[in-house]
C-alpha cells in the first residue's frame, strides 16, 4: 500500500483571535513517511504592529514583516504548494491553525488532523501535551520554538512518531474503535448500519487497521491490558480476604523501640548509610520523627509545624512505616496536592523500604513494606459500566474520541484510575460519570472477572475494588485530604479501618474539609438526570431494547409517563433558572458582563425582597413537578423489580441506573429546597445547628454560560474534625511549613477543632539573617493611592534589573497582574528580559519556562504563593505586592467573619498571615540558596496590625529605604 502523502502547517499570529487577530508567518512542509519532500515559509504583512508580548514570544519584530505579502498575496502559493495528493493537513491545535486561515479565505477541503488531539489519545498520562514537551519527550529536536518552519518540521516529525504508535497499537483495539465510528444502531426497530461519524482522526484509526493487515507490528513495550499480571485476580479483586493490616487485633499495639529509630537517623546511622555523600545532618528532621514516633507510642496527637529544611517527610514517614510494620496495622498519610504525593512515592517511601530491610530488626527487615494509593470511587474506570455505555450508542465525535482515549489508556493502566487520562473539556469530562465505578450499580459480584475473557470484549472488572482490596493490605495507605473527609461524610465506609493518621500541609485541611462538604447544584447535572428519564435516553433506550416481547406494552406505557413527566419537570426547572438568574443578575452587588465569575450570598438580605418571595412560590410548585416524575420513575423501578429485572445481567445494571437517577434527583431536589427556603442557614454567623451544622448559601453567575450555580457550605468544620479524627483516632499528627500565626497556633487549633491537641515548632535551620534581605520601602504609597500602581511596576523592573530576570512577583488579583503585565513589558524587554504571566499557561509550563529562561520575570497569583520550589539562583528576588487578605464580600469569608466579636483581628489578619508566610517561602528552598524579599504593602509598616506580618517571618536581615535605591540595595545585597 502507497504511503500517504501529508501537509503539516503552523502559523504565528498577532494573538489568539482568529475574526480580530492576524497572521505574520506561515510554514508548512510537504511530507511522506520520514520523508521532507518540500518546505515552505513566509512572512505575512498583518496591516497593524505585532504586540510587543508576541515579538518577545515568537521574536518577530515589525521590521521583520514591513515589506512581506500580505495574506491574500501568500494564499494562492500555500494553495499551490498543498496541491491535489495531499491526503490530510497535519497541526499542533489544528483548529487554531485552520480557524485562522479559513478567517482568510483559505480553505484545503481535506481532513485536519490533530497531533494535539491524536497525542492525547496514544500518549496517555503524558506530563504536558504542548508541541515543545510532546517533542522533547520522543526525541524530537525542536531548534527555534515559535517560528513557523521550526514549529512545523517538528510537528511533521511528531506526527509520524503518533503514526509509528498508532500502528502498533492491538488490532482488536483498532477494530472497536473504527467499529464504533463507522456503526450507529439508532432507536429500537430503526437499525442503522454504515454511519460514520464525522471525527477527521477516524480515518487514520481506519488506515492503521489496514496497514496491520499487511505488516506484523509489535505491541507496546508498557504491560499491556492483554497481560495478565496487569490484571488483579479475583480474589484480590474482592473484599471477602482479610488483609494482613488487620489480622492483628487493633485493640492493643506494640512500643517501638526509639533505639530502632536513632539508629536509623543518628549521623552515622542508616539514613547517612543510604544517601552517601549527600547526607547532612538534619538535628530538626530528628527532633521531629522522635516527636511523631512518642505521639504513635503514647497514643497522642500533634500539631507540630516544620520549617522549611527539616526534611519532614522522612521525619514521620519511618516512625509510621516501623509502626504500622511492628503492629500489622495500617497508618493513612494524607496530603492536600498531587504533588506532594508524587514525591512521597518517587523518592521518600523508596529510601523509606530500604531503611526498613537495613534494620537489625528481624521482625521488620523481613516484612516489606506494602504502600498503596487510594482515590475516590469515581476517579476508577468500571469496564462493565464502559461496556454498557457503549453498547446501542451512536457515538457523537466527542464520544468516540473518549472511548478511543480509554481503550488505548487501558492498554497500558496498572491503577485504572481515570486521572491518568487527559480529557480537556467539561464535556469530555461528563463522560466520566458514565464509566467510573459507582456506588449504587457497582458491587464485587456484578464487576468480577469473567476468567479467559478479553478486556476488549465485555469482561466485567473494576478497578476500584481491586485498588481497595491493595488499600487493605498497605501499611502506609496515601490518600488525599478530600478523600478522607469523604470518608467522614460517609460513615467510615470508604477507607479501610485506621487509627493511626498522618495529615501533611495542614494548613489546607479547613479548605478541603468545605470543599468536600459543600454541595454543588448546577443545570447542566439536573438536565442530564431529567434527561435519562426521556424516552430518547440510552437508558431508557437500552431497557425498551432489553426487556422481553410480553414486557414490551406494559414497560412502553410506564417509560412514555415517565418520559412526559420528565419533560413538564424539565420546563419547568429551565423557567424557574431563568426567574433566578434574572433575581440574581438583578442584584446591585453583581456586575454585568464583568468577564469573571461574581458570587452572592444569599443571605437575610437577599431573602427578605419581594421577588425572591416570588421565587419561594413558584420554588414550591415546581418541586411538585418534580416529585411526579420521581414518583412515576419509582414506578417504573418497581414495575421492574416485580419482573425479576435485579436477578440477571444487563436487567440487573440498568435497574440500578434508573434507582440510582432516581435517588441523584430526589437528593437533588431536596437540596433545592433548602438553598431555595434557607434551611438550616446561618444569617448572622452565630445561629449554630446541632453540633455546628450552620450552613452558609450562595449563587455563583456565570457570564460565560449565561447561568446560575446554587452552592451550600458548612459554615463550620471544626466540631467535625475534632470529633470524627481527634477524639475517634488513637494518633493523629498534623503537620505543614506554616501553621502559626504568630508565636501560637491558637488560629489552626480553633480554625481544625484541636484546642486540647499538643504543639511542637521544629525550626527552620535555615541562616535567614544571612540568606535572606527583607526590603521595606519607606516612601511606598498606600495600595489605594493613585501613584501605586507605577510604583509597583518600577519595583519589579529593579528588582528584574539588579538579578538578570530570577524574579517572581505575587498578586492577589488577576486584574492587577495583568495590568501590571502590560506596563512593565517594553521597558524589561529593552533589558532582554521575558515577562511570563499566569494565566497564559498552565503553571507547570510557566515554571518550565521561567527556570529555563535565561532573563525572565514570572508574575503569578493565588496558586504561586505555595507548591513552588525554584532553588539555588532560579529564584533571587521575589516581590508580595499586596497583603493576602481574603476577599471581605466572598459569602463563605463573610459568614465566617460574622462568627467573632472582632472579625479582623481574629480571623481575617491570622488568615492572612498564614497566606503570607506560604509566600516569603518560595524564596529560599535550600540552605545555600540566597536572595531578598521586597514588600510592596505599606500597611506592613504604616498600619498597627503589620508588625503581625514581620513577626510571623523567621529573623532576616531587614533594609528601609526609599523605592528608588532598590535596584542598588539588591545588587549590594548578593554581592556580599
Amino acid at each position: 500500500m502507497t504511503e500517504r502523502t501529508y501537509v503539516a502547517l503552523d502559523l504565528e499570529t498577532t494573538g489568539l483571535d482568529s475574526k480580530r487577530d492576524k497572521i505574520i508567518e506561515i510554514g508548512a512542509v510537504r511530507f511522506r513517511g520520514d520523508e521532507i519532500l518540500d518546505q515552505f515559509v513566509s512572512f505575512v504583512h498583518p496591516g497593524r504592529q505585532i504586540p510587543l508580548r508576541i515579538q518577545q514570544i515568537t521574536g518577530i519584530s515589525d521590521a521583520d514583516v514591513a515589506a512581506a505579502p500580505v495574506i491574500e498575496t501568500v494564499a494562492p502559493e500555500l494553495l499551490a504548494f498543498v496541491g491535489r495528493d495531499v491526503h490530510a493537513i497535519i497541526a499542533h491545535n489544528a483548529s487554531f491553525d485552520i480557524g485562522f486561515l479559513r478567517a482568510a479565505g483559505i480553505h484545503f477541503h481535506r481532513p485536519a488532523f490533530d497531533t494535539f488531539e491524536l497525542a492525547t489519545i496514544l500518549l496517555p498520562g503524558s506530563s504536558s501535551y504542548s508541541l515543545g514537551e510532546l517533542c522533547y519527550a520522543a526525541g524530537i529536536v525542536l531548534t527555534d520554538a515559535h517560528r513557523a518552519l521550526s514549529d512545523t518540521l517538528a510537528t511533521a516529525k511528531l506526527f509520524q512518531h503518533l503514526w509509528e504508535r498508532l500502528r502498533s497499537l492491538p488490532r482488536p483495539l483498532l477494530e472497536r474503535i473504527v467499529a464504533a465510528g463507522r456503526s450507529g444502531r439508532g432507536k429500537p426497530g430503526q437499525q442503522q448500519e454504515g454511519k460514520e461519524v464525522d471525527w477527521p482522526l477516524l480515518d487514520l484509526f481506519a488506515h492503521a487497521l489496514e496497514q496491520g493487515n499487511l505488516t506484523a507490528r509489535t505491541p507496546p513495550t508498557a504491560p499491556t491490558a492483554f497481560s495478565p499480571r496487569v490484571i488483579p485476580s479475583t480474589e484480590e479483586a474482592r473484599e471477602s480476604t482479610q488483609p494482613d493490616t488487620e489480622k492483628r487485633s487493633m485493640a492493643h499495639h506494640r512500643m517501638i523501640d526509639p533505639m530502632l529509630l536513632e539508629s536509623i537517623f543518628a549521623d552515622d546511622g542508616l539514613l547517612a548509610q543510604e544517601l552517601g555523600d549527600s547526607y547532612e545532618v538534619r538535628p530538626g528532621q530528628q527532633k521531629m520523627a522522635r516527636a511523631v514516633l512518642a505521639a504513635f507510642n503514647g497514643e497522642d496527637h500533634l500539631l507540630i509545624e516544620a520549617g522549611t529544611g527539616i526534611g519532614k517527610s522522612l521525619a514521620y514517614l519511618v516512625p509510621a512505616a516501623l509502626w504500622s510494620i511492628y503492629n500489622g496495622q495500617p497508618v493513612l498519610i494524607a496530603t492536600n496536592t498531587i504533588a506532594l504525593q508524587d514525591q512521597l512515592l518517587e523518592k521518600e517511601i523508596p529510601q523509606v523500604s530500604r531503611l526498613m530491610q537495613r534494620l537489625s530488626d528481624a521482625t521488620i527487615a523481613k516484612t516489606p513494606l506494602r504502600t498503596s494509593v487510594l482515590k475516590g470511587r469515581t476517579n476508577y474506570l468500571c469496564l462493565r459500566r464502559l461496556y454498557s455505555w457503549q453498547q446501542g450508542r451512536d457515538f457523537t465525535p466527542l464520544e468516540l474520541r473518549v472511548l478511543a482515549k480509554v481503550l488505548v489508556w487501558l492498554t497500558i493502566t496498572q491503577s485504572g484510575d481515570l486521572g491518568e487520562l487527559f480529557l480537556f473539556s467539561d464535556d469530555e469530562r461528563a463522560i466520566r460519570g458514565h464509566i467510573c465505578s459507582d456506588g449504587t450499580t457497582c458491587t464485587p459480584e456484578r464487576c468480577s472477572i469473567r476468567a479467559g475473557r478479553n478486556l476488549l470484549a465485555d469482561d466485567r472488572f473494576d478497578f476500584y475494588f481491586a485498588a481497595r482490596a491493595r488499600a487493605r493490605k498497605a501499611h502506609l495507605l496515601i490518600i488525599n485530604q478530600a478523600l478522607l473527609l469523604a470518608d467522614i461524610a460517609n460513615e467510615s465506609n470508604t477507607l479501610p479501618a485506621y487509627k493511626q493518621l498522618v495529615i501533611d500541609e495542614a494548613h489546607h485541611l479547613e479548605d478541603a474539609a468545605t470543599e468536600q462538604l459543600t454541595n454543588v447544584l448546577d443545570w447542566r447535572t439536573i438536565r442530564r438526570l431529567l434527561f435519562q428519564l426521556h424516552a430518547d435516553s440510552s437508558l431508557m433506550t437500552a431497557i425498551l431494547r432489553t426487556a422481553g416481547r410480553a414486557e414490551q406494552f406494559e414497560l412502553g406505557r410506564l417509560v412514555k409517563r415517565v418520559s412526559q413527566q420528565a419533560e413538564q419537570a424539565f420546563d419547568a426547572l429551565e423557567e424557574f433558572a431563568e426567574r433566578l438568574l434574572a433575581f440574581v443578575t438583578d442584584q446591585r452587588e453583581i456586575r454585568p458582563k464583568a468577564g469573571y465569575a461574581q458570587r452572592i450570598h444569599l443571605g437575610r438580605g437577599v431573602r427578605s425582597q419581594p421577588d425572591w418571595s416570588q421565587l419561594e412560590v413558584r420554588w414550591d410548585q415546581v418541586a411538585g413537578i418534580i416529585q411526579d416524575a420521581v414518583t412515576v420513575a419509582t414506578m417504573l423501578g418497581d414495575s421492574l423489580e416485580e419482573k425479576g429485572w435485579h436477578k440477571s445481567e444487563p436487567r440487573a445494571t440498568l435497574l440500578s441506573e434508573l434507582r440510582g437517577g432516581i435517588s441523584d434527583l430526589s437528593n437533588i431536589r431536596e437540596l433545592l429546597a433548602q438553598i431555595i427556603t434557607g434551611s438550616g442557614d446561618s444569617n448572622s454567623g452565630r445561629n449554630r445547628g446541632p453540633e455546628g451544622t450552620a450552613s452558609v448559601s450562595w449563587a455563583l453567575v456565570n457570564d460565560k454560560s449565561d447561568e446560575v450555580s446554587l452552592y451550600r457550605a458548612p459554615l463550620f468544620v471544626n466540631e467535625l474534625i475534632e470529633r470524627e479524627l481527634i477524639h475517634k483516632k488513637r494518633s493523629v499528627i498534623l503537620t505543614g511549613a506554616t501553621l502559626r500565626t504568630g508565636a501560637g497556633f491558637e488560629y489552626t487549633q480553633d480554625r481544625l477543632g484541636l484546642w486540647d491537641v499538643p504543639t511542637q515548632v521544629i525550626a527552620s535551620p535555615f541562616n535567614y539573617k544571612k540568606s535572606t534581605m527583607l526590603y521595606l520601602p519607606a516612601d511606598l504609597p498606600a495600595p489605594n493611592h493613585a501613584n501605586y500602581q507605577r510604583s509597583v511596576e518600577q519595583a519589579i523592573i529593579a528588582a528584574a534589573g539588579a538579578t538578570a530576570g530570577r524574579t517572581m512577583a505575587l498578586f492577589t488579583s488577576y486584574a492587577h497582574l495583568r495590568t501590571t503585565a502590560t506596563a512593565i513589558r517594553t521597558p524589561l524587554d529593552r533589558m532582554g528580559i521575558t515577562v511570563l504571566q499566569h494565566g497564559d499557561s498552565s503553571r507547570r509550563r510557566l515554571l518550565r519556562e521561567f527556570s529555563t529562561t535565561e532573563k525572565a520575570v514570572l508574575l503569578g497569583t493565588r496558586s504561586f504563593w505555595e507548591g513552588i520550589d525554584l532553588p539555588g539562583d532560579q529564584l533571587l528576588s521575589l516581590l508580595i505586592v499586596r497583603l493576602p487578605f481574603a476577599v471581605p464580600n466572598d459569602p463563605l469569608v463573610a459568614a465566617r467573619s460574622a462568627e467573632f466579636d472582632n472579625a479582623f483581628y481574629e480571623f481575617t489578619l491570622p488568615d492572612a498571615i498564614l497566606r503570607f508566610r506560604q509566600g516569603f517561602g518560595r524564596l529560599i528552598r535550600h540552605s545555600d540558596d540566597r536572595g531578598t524579599v521586597v514588600i510592596l504593602d505599606n500597611r506592613v509598616w504604616q498600619k498597627g496590625y503589620g508588625q503581625a506580618f514581620l513577626d510571623s517571618l523567621p529573623a532576616c536581615t531587614v533594609r528601609r529605604g526609599p523605592l528608588a535605591n532598590l535596584e542598588e540595595e539588591i545588587l549590594f545585597w548578593m554581592m556580599q
